[in-house]
């Protein structure tokens, strides 16, 4: 007896996958080698018709799998993952990379003043005031 469902779950690397059968009821194990080895490969949410077997475990799983020509119902169809809404911030990247571009403009701009003040300082001062007073005996 043949079943219909939809290939849930597929992973390629490993050749495996779940099959959810339509109208309910367990979901099943399918190998990549139960599949037509003519056609495409598998793909996730394809709609499929399979027999039913027991495996070597003796758990049920999919065989003589055949792609079905019918197309995924939105309902069996995985949703899209919801798509993450960015507010819109125009001007704002501008304006703060210069405000800081500016910011360390000006602390830069301070510590070369407050550096060279000694040097100026000592540049205005009369030659007179620097030399040693003579001393009074």
């Amino acid at each position: 007896m043949r079943f219909e469902g939809i290939l849930q779950v597929w992973n390629a690397e490993r050749g495996h996958g779940i099959i959810v059968p339509e109208g309910g009821g367990q979901q099943l194990f399918v190998h990549v080698s139960a599949f037509p080895t003519d056609g495409p490969p598998p793909t996730q949410d394809e709609c499929l018709s399979f027999e039913i077997v027991t495996g070597r475990d003796g758990r049920k799983q999919a065989a003589k799998v055949r792609r079905s020509q019918r197309k995924v119902a939105q309902a069996w169809a995985a949703p899209a993952p919801p798509r993450r809404v960015q507010p819109q911030r125009r001007g704002w990247g501008l304006a703060l990379g210069l405000a800081l571009t500016a910011s360390a403009g000006l602390l830069g701009w301070m510590q070369l003043s407050q550096s060279q003040e000694p040097e100026r300082l000592a540049q205005l001062t009369p030659m007179a005031a620097k030399a040693p007073a003579a001393k009074k005996h």
